[in-house]
């Protein structure tokens, strides 16, 4: 397993809790978010876009190493 620099653990954190809170959607039709922060409050679209660029940030690893893993 290769090591991971802080960003790239606190963006794999961020999506993993994303993709369980769409799993509980799915599943149960319980969005943790919203019962957290509010139904589309500002607080819950700051939070379901940050999600939403870790999820990026994600994708664009599985293409392109980190500079900051590589070289650790």
């Amino acid at each position: 397993m290769k090591k991971l620099c802080k960003v790239c653990k606190i963006v794999g954190a961020i999506a993993a809790i994303g993709a369980l809170n769409w799993g509980l959607v799915g599943l149960f039709d319980v969005d943790l978010i919203a019962m957290i922060f509010g139904e589309m409050s500002t607080v819950s679209r700051v939070v379901y876009g940050i999600v939403g660029l870790s999820g990026v940030m994600l994708l664009v690893s599985f293409f392109k190493v980190c500079p900051k893993c590589q070289a650790g």
